[in-house]
């Protein structure tokens, strides 16, 4: 008795390389990881530099155009590899590419120190007007405590920066 093969179709096979793919990102609920009700404003919690058409990368290379902290953002979709965010005034579509073997936390993490419930003036609450023209500017000054760096450039990457309260906080200007 002979065994017969099947072939699968090229959509069939298609479909069921995305379903692979898809069940290995798995959807992140914004609500469940800020503990807030659905539809919930979110803002950035820091500058995001967007270098042109290429995705940004959780490192934030600081370099392109600046999203400044406090920006109202909506989630399109969040899963272990990437969000997804639209910015609210100009409807602009940014896709961040995360890191979890730089960032050394998973995806949930990253997201609590990207996005926040805080409006840019609760954020920025007790920095003089200077300072923070410089942070919307993406420009650390000397003078600046660590709050307004982070506010200006984001977290620095664990995987260098392992913690915040060494003298040293290492960024990068590219890859």
């Amino acid at each position: 008795m002979k065994k017969s093969r099947q072939k699968l179709s090229i959509p069939v096979f298609l479909a069921l390389i995305a379903l692979v793919f898809n069940s290995s990102c798995n959807t992140i609920s914004i609500s469940e990881t800020f503990q807030v009700p659905e539809g919930t404003t979110l803002y950035t919690a820091h500058n995001i530099w967007k270098p042109g058409f290429w995705k940004i990368s959780s490192i934030n290379y600081q370099h392109g155009k600046v999203i400044p902290f406090g920006t109202e953002v909506t989630v399109v979709r969040a899963n272990s590899r990437i969000v997804k965010l639209k910015v609210v005034s100009t409807g602009a579509k940014l896709t961040i590419r995360y890191h979890e073997d730089y960032a050394l936390k998973p995806m949930s993490e990253y997201l609590k120190t990207l996005l926040t419930t805080k409006t840019r003036t609760e954020q920025s609450k007790g920095i003089d007007p200077e300072t923070l023209a410089s942070i919307l500017d993406g420009k650390v000054e000397k003078g600046m405590n660590r709050r307004e760096v982070i506010l200006t450039c984001g977290p620095p990457s664990p995987h260098r920066t392992p913690s915040t309260t060494n003298t040293t906080w290492i960024y990068w200007k590219s890859r």
